[in-house]
């Protein structure tokens, strides 16, 4: 299966991603922020926009999408192989929490350049 050409707010999403994933180096599942050091994907894309407190407690990103049109504007299919497809947003959190991706892998696929048949290192083969 090809995935569609990827649009701009993508890019920049992707981008968001990478940059607040470097503020909070662990990653966060099942919640947007764990502590000072852990955020998940969407968390950190949050943080790659906004310059949020070290601790957040139970902070939720809000309007993001108005950011980054493709998150409510985006259906994805699920690169795993599980026939979900989703909003890129729920999407992205799926692949978190119950795939868990790393939060660079996440961003390599929403900028387009991951396939399904690619691995991250140390994943179990499907």
């Amino acid at each position: 299966m090809v995935q569609e050409p990827v649009r701009h707010d993508e890019n920049e999403l992707a981008k968001a991603i990478r940059f607040g994933a470097k503020k909070r180096p662990d990653q966060a599942f099942g919640e947007y922020y764990h502590g000072p050091r852990a955020s998940c994907a969407l968390g950190a894309a949050f943080e790659g926009i906004y310059r949020l407190p070290e601790e957040v407690g139970q902070l939720h990103p809000k309007r993001l999408d108005r950011l980054f049109d493709c998150l409510e504007g985006t259906i994805r299919r699920c690169p795993e192989g599980c026939k979900k497809s989703l909003i890129l947003a729920a999407m992205i959190i799926h692949l978190n929490d119950d795939h868990h991706w790393d939060r660079e892998r996440i961003a390599v696929w929403v900028a387009g350049t991951i396939g399904p048949e690619t691995k991250a290192e140390g994943s179990a083969p499907a």
